[in-house]
Parts: C-alpha cells; sequence; structure tokens
C-alpha cells in the first residue's frame, strides 16, 4: 500500500525522530557512563525518553520549519 504525501511526510519524520534519537542517546550514554554494566539498560532508557521528546516536538515544527526552508530556497 503506497502512503499519500502528507503520510509519507509524517512517516519520514518518525523514522528520522527514531534514528536520531537512537544515535544521540547512544553518544551522550557512552560519553556519561562508558560500556560499563547496565548500559544497555540506560541507554534503552535514555532512547525510550529522548524519542517521547523528539516525536511531538518534530511533528509540530517540521511544517514551519519546512515552510521556512522553502522560502530561502526559491528562485
Amino acid at each position: 500500500m503506497l502512503l499519500s504525501r502528507r503520510g509519507a511526510n509524517v512517516l519520514f519524520v518518525l523514522l528520522m525522530c527514531v534514528c536520531m534519537s537512537a544515535s544521540m542517546s547512544l553518544a551522550m550514554t557512552l560519553l556519561n557512563s562508558g560500556l560499563s554494566s547496565g548500559f544497555l539498560w540506560r541507554w534503552g532508557r535514555a532512547f525510550g525518553i529522548s524519542t517521547l521528546v523528539a516525536v511531538p516536538v518534530a511533528l509540530l515544527i517540521a511544517p514551519p520549519l519546512r515552510k521556512l526552508a522553502e522560502h530561502f530556497c526559491r528562485s
């Protein structure tokens, strides 16, 4: 099943949030505590919290940021 353009945009934002949350929470957990015991639990917790914050924020700011980017790219 193909998504509409709007559905594809929402899916893109969600996928970007998951990827960015995973990579940033991994980096910050490694920097703050290293690969000590309980690392995967700490990273999973940080990833879950960051995703819960990132998804609604990204869904709210994506449309105005897209318009702003389009404004600077028009010729």
